[in-house]
C-alpha cells in the first residue's frame, strides 16, 4: 500500500541507498564513454590525454548526474531525463557538425538555429549507428524507471547527513578531475593559461577535456568576451591605422571598365578542385572551364569563412573585412555603419541589385543589405518554382534562378550592380533525376555526397553558362563587368579525390575559383594567392573608382605583396598564409615557433623566423578587423589613416 496514504514512515533498505546512488554512478561513467568514442571516431583520440580525458570528464559527468541523489527518488528520475536529453542531443548536434565541416559547434551559433533548415536534407545523409551510443543514457533512465521503480519506495530520499557525505564527495571529485587538468596542462606548458585563450588548438583542447567541457567553457568565454572592445583595443587600432601604408588610389587598368555594369554571381560551393577537371571522361564543369579561358582566371584563390559560410563571404567581398571567427556579422553587426562596396557604387551614380532564391531574412538579409548599400532585394517570393530543385517542393532551381534574372536585368537603368547568389550546389545537393546529366558509372570511388556533390554543381554550371549566353543575346555582356567566385567549400573532400594541387593541402577544401570577364586586361590565369577580401579594391578599381582607405585587402592587379591568411573557425588563431614566396602552417598547439616556414614554389624548408614579419603583420591584420566589427569602429578606423 502507498505510503503517501497509510501515512507510515517509510523504512529504507541498503538496496535503496544502492539503487539511488548506482544509476547516477552508471551515467556518469557512461558520459566518460561518450567522451571517448566521440573523439575516436572524429579522429580526435590520444592516448597522451586518455586519463585526463577520463577524469575531467567523469568530474563533468558528476557534476551533471551527481544532483539526482538529492531529490526524491520519483523527481530523480524526472531530472535525470531532462539532463540526459539535453546532453545526448549535445553529443548527437557536435558530431553531426564536425562531420558536416570539421569544426566545433560553440554557443554563439545557438542564435542561428533559425539558419539550419537548409542542412536537414544534409543531417539526414549524415545519420549514422553511432549516434546510438550518444543516446543511450536516455535509455538507461528509461529502463531505471520502468524496472527499478517501487511505488512504496517513492519518496525514498537520503537522509541529511548521508545527503551532506554525497555532496562533499562530488566536490572532491570535481576538484581533484579539473585538478589533474590542470596540473598535466602546466606540466606541459608551464601555464594553464593556454585552455582559456583563443589561440588554443581545439581540436587537442577536445582530446584532452571532451567535447562537453569544451562547450560550457567556450560558452563561459563567449559571455565574458561578448561584444567587448576595450580602450587597449581602440588604442591598438588607432596604432595599426597609423602604420598601415597608402593604397595606390589608381593603379593598372584603372577604368578599363568605367560606368559598365557589374555582374557577380557567388556560387554555392564551388570548389577550385573541380575547375576543369574530368571525371570518368566527362568536364564536371564545361561552361566555366570556357568561361576561364576566356577572362581572367584566379586558380590560388581562397573563401575566409567563420561559421556564417555563405553570409560570411557576402560580408568579406563586400567589405574587404574578415568575417568573424565565432559569430556571424550578418546577424551579430547588421546595424554596423559600413562603406561596402554597392554603397560605393551608388555614389558613383550606380543602382544596386541582390537575387537570390531564399526567403528575405535568410541569413539576415533583409536587415544587413540596406546599410550595404543594396537598393533592391529579389528574393524567393519574385520568382516563379517551375519545378523544385533541393530538399523542398519550393525550392527555387539555378536555372530558374538565372533565366528569370535575366528580364530584370534587362530593365535595370544602367549602370546597375546585380548580385546572384545561387543555391542547388548547396548540401544535401539533391537534384531530381532527369537533371543529374553527368554520366557516372553505379560502382565508383566516389561518396555518395561527393556523387550528389558532382551532379549538383554540373548542374550549376550549365545554368551559369545558359544566363553567360542570355546577356550575350540581350546585349548586357558587352557593357558588363563580370565577377564569378565560389563561396566556400564543399565539405565533400572532393579535393582530395580530385588530387588537387595545393601548396598548404588544409586550405585545399577552401580553394575557390574567381573568374572576371570583360575585365580589360589580356585574357590570363593568375596564381598569384588571393582572398576573398582582395574582391572589392580589384573590381573598383576595374570600373574607375577609389576604394576607400578602410578595405584591408588588394588590389589583386597591381599588388607587389599578393598574399592569403586563414583563421581557424571558433579560435580565431592563424591556421595558414600563403605568399608568393613564402608558405606559412601553423602547428596544432597553435604556438607560432612550432609552427613550419617553407619557400615558394620548392617547399624548402626555412627557419620560421623567415615567417615571423607576415605572421606579425596578418595577425594584426585579423585583429584590427574584428575590433573594427565587433566595436563598430570603421568611422574611428577611418579617422586614423594616414
Amino acid at each position: 500500500m502507498d505510503t503517501a496514504i497509510t501515512g507510515k514512515k517509510y523504512s529504507a533498505k541498503p538496496a535503496d541507498y544502492i539503487r539511488a546512488i548506482s544509476l547516477p554512478l552508471i551515467l556518469a561513467v557512461l558520459f566518460v564513454a561518450q567522451n571517448h568514442f566521440f573523439n575516436v571516431w572524429l579522429g580526435l583520440y590520444s592516448k597522451t590525454y586518455s586519463v585526463r580525458l577520463s577524469l575531467v570528464t567523469f568530474a563533468l559527468g558528476v557534476v551533471f548526474y551527481g544532483p539526482a541523489l538529492l531529490f526524491k527518488k520519483r523527481y530523480s528520475y524526472v531530472y535525470l531525463f531532462i539532463i540526459s536529453f539535453i546532453i545526448s542531443f549535445g553529443f548527437c548536434a557536435e558530431f553531426l557538425y564536425y562531420q558536416y565541416g570539421q569544426n566545433f559547434l560553440q554557443a554563439s551559433a545557438l542564435r542561428y538555429i533559425g539558419e539550419a533548415g537548409s542542412l536537414v536534407g544534409t543531417i539526414k545523409t549524415m545519420l549514422s549507428p553511432e549516434l546510438l551510443l550518444f543516446i543511450a543514457n536516455l535509455a538507461v533512465v528509461l529502463a531505471a524507471y520502468v524496472f527499478g521503480r517501487k511505488k512504496t519506495d517513492a519518496k525514498f530520499i537520503l537522509p541529511g547527513w548521508e545527503r551532506i557525505i554525497i555532496i562533499l564527495a562530488m566536490i572532491a571529485i570535481v576538484f581533484f578531475g579539473y585538478k589533474y587538468l590542470l596540473y598535466t596542462e602546466k606540466k606541459e606548458w608551464g601555464s594553464t593559461s593556454r585552455l582559456y585563450t583563443d589561440v588554443y588548438d581545439l581540436k587537442a583542447l577536445v582530446g584532452k577535456m571532451g567535447i562537453m567541457n569544451f562547450f560550457l567553457e567556450d560558452t563561459f568565454k563567449y559571455i565574458l568576451r561578448a561584444n567587448l572592445v576595450t580602450e587597449k583595443d581602440k588604442d591598438f587600432l588607432k596604432t595599426f591605422a597609423g602604420k598601415k601604408p597608402a593604397q595606390i588610389a589608381e593603379g593598372k587598368f584603372f577604368g578599363v571598365n568605367k560606368n559598365k555594369n557589374l555582374i557577380i554571381i557567388q556560387v554555392e560551393s564551388l570548389e577550385n578542385a573541380v575547375i576543369n577537371r574530368e571525371i570518368y571522361g566527362q568536364e564536371i564543369t564545361p561552361s566555366l572551364n570556357q568561361l576561364a579561358r576566356h577572362g581572367l582566371y584566379f586558380n590560388n584563390f581562397y573563401a575566409q569563412v567563420g561559421p556564417g559560410n555563405t553570409a560570411d563571404t557576402e560580408f568579406s567581398t563586400m567589405n574587404s573585412l574578415y568575417p568573424l571567427p565565432n559569430s556571424v556579422a550578418f546577424i551579430d553587426y547588421a546595424k554596423n555603419t559600413y562603406k561596402a562596396l554597392p554603397q560605393l557604387l551608388i555614389d558613383n551614380g550606380y543602382k544596386t541589385y541582390s537575387l537570390h532564391g531564399d526567403v528575405p531574412t535568410f541569413w539576415n538579409r533583409s536587415n544587413i543589405y540596406p546599410g550595404l548599400g543594396y537598393q533592391k532585394t529579389f528574393a524567393l517570393s519574385d520568382y516563379t518554382v517551375t519545378r523544385s530543385v533541393g530538399k523542398g517542393p519550393s525550392d527555387l532551381g539555378d536555372e530558374d534562378l538565372f533565366s528569370q534574372s535575366l528580364a530584370r536585368l534587362e530593365s535595370f537603368k544602367q549602370p546597375f550592380m546585380a548580385t546572384l547568389i545561387t543555391m542547388s550546389s548547396h548540401t544535401p545537393f539533391i537534384l531530381p533525376d532527369d537533371l543529374q546529366t553527368l554520366n557516372l558509372p553505379a560502382e565508383t570511388n566516389l561518396t555518395q555526397l561527393q556523387w550528389e556533390y558532382l551532379q549538383a554543381v554540373h548542374y550549376t554550371d550549365k545554368a551559369i553558362g545558359e544566363f553567360i549566353d542570355g546577356l550575350k543575346q540581350n546585349g548586357l555582356y558587352d557593357n558588363s563587368l563580370i565577377v564569378i567566385w565560389g563561396d566556400h567549400g564543399s565539405y565533400t573532400k572532393i579535393s582530395e579525390l580530385l588530387n588537387q594541387e595545393n601548396k598548404i593541402p588544409r586550405l585545399a577544401d577552401q580553394q575557390v575559383p574567381m573568374i572576371i570577364l570583360n575585365s580589360g586586361v589580356e585574357n590570363q590565369t593568375i596564381n598569384e594567392p588571393a582572398s576573398q577580401l582582395d574582391v572589392y579594391p580589384t573590381i573598383a578599381n576595374l570600373l574607375g573608382i577609389v576604394s576607400p582607405k578602410t578595405v584591408l585587402g588588394q588590389d589583386l592587379l597591381n599588388t607587389k605583396t599578393p598574399v592569403e591568411t586563414n583563421f581557424k573557425i571558433v579560435s580565431g588563431g592563424i591556421d595558414a598564409i600563403l605568399t608568393s614566396n613564402l608558405a606559412y602552417q601553423a602547428s596544432e598547439d597553435g604556438v607560432f615557433s612550432h609552427g613550419s616556414c617553407e619557400s615558394v614554389p620548392g617547399a624548402k624548408l626555412l627557419p620560421i623566423t623567415d615567417c615571423q614579419n607576415i605572421y606579425t603583420e596578418q595577425s594584426n591584420n585579423i585583429k584590427a578587423s574584428n575590433i573594427i566589427v565587433r566595436g563598430n569602429l570603421l568611422n574611428f578606423y577611418s579617422a586614423n589613416l594616414k
